[in-house]
């Protein structure tokens, strides 16, 4: 739990928003994203310190890295994220949203568990991207993680590949080195921060396949008839044709980043 200061506040406040203003610059976010990535960060920074943020700013320039590595292929193929790869604001709180509350709960009640939430967060909304990104470009065709021996079309929500696992442990194994060359968790060993990492985050990513797989929302183009995941397709509302109406992507990412966050707290509560 961190003391507030006035001036030390305001200055975490401007560091957030000149990172945010950068992403902006560098068309990583749109203007929603912006505000949005304010907020996330800022209670980040004020609640576990620039260690955190530094933390987070780290998954932010992972993820926008592979979105844009071979993007004009992965357009071609219609996984792309849309608007060049910029971030907007449902994107910015279903991967940083936990995090966010994480932080504020630092702030108010301190405790090593609120960081290995953070971190068990972190590491599986990056295990998820870079995973999402990578598996795009997967020479064969993913397959249904329900039903392996079934394939579907990349970009389908619940389908993996094996580069797409590949990506979930380097990006683990990333966050947690950033965290541990940072001490983020003070007395707990490099090892041990690596491994809460890359355990929440391969977990996370796991949670979000499994949950795309049976609970998102699927449905069809009203317009076009092509089948989308997207609410909206063609400037018209989509027709659901399986999983629940409110599930889109950015509810999957969230419950993902909520699993990682959980087993990284189950697995320290374990070992410790």
């Amino acid at each position: 739990m961190l003391p507030i200061n006035l001036l030390l506040a305001l200055g975490e406040l401007a560091i957030v928003i000149v990172f945010a203003l950068v992403a902006i610059k560098a068309r990583a976010l749109d203007r929603g994203g912006f505000l949005a990535s304010v907020a996330v960060g800022y209670a980040i920074f004020l609640g576990g310190g620039w260690q955190w943020f530094v933390v987070i700013a780290s998954f932010f320039i992972i993820g926008v890295a592979f979105t844009w590595y071979k993007y004009e292929y992965k357009k071609k193929l219609g996984g792309a994220q849309e608007k060049g790869g910029a971030r907007n604001w449902p994107n910015i709180l279903a991967n940083g949203g936990a995090a966010a509350v994480f932080g504020l709960a630092e702030l108010l009640f301190g405790g090593a568990a609120f960081a290995v939430l953070y971190l068990g967060a972190m590491s599986a909304a990056a295990a998820d991207t870079v995973a999402t990104e990578l598996g795009l470009l997967n020479r064969t065709p993913p397959r249904l993680i329900t039903h392996p021996g079934t394939k579907v079309a990349p970009g389908t929500s619940g389908g993996v590949t094996r580069l797409g696992f590949a990506g979930s442990i380097l990006a683990s194994l990333a966050i947690g080195s950033v965290a541990a060359a940072l001490g983020m968790l003070g007395r707990f060993s490099p090892a041990f921060v690596v491994l809460v990492a890359v355990v929440g985050g391969l977990s996370g990513s796991t949670a979000d396949s499994l949950i795309g797989a049976t609970l998102q929302r699927k449905g069809v183009c009203v317009v076009c008839g092509s089948a989308t995941e997207n609410l909206v397709h063609c400037g018209r509302p989509t027709e659901r044709r399986s999983g629940f109406f409110f599930m889109d992507n950015n509810i999957v990412n969230l419950l993902a980043t909520v699993v990682g966050a959980g087993v990284s707290l189950a697995l320290a509560a374990v070992l410790l």
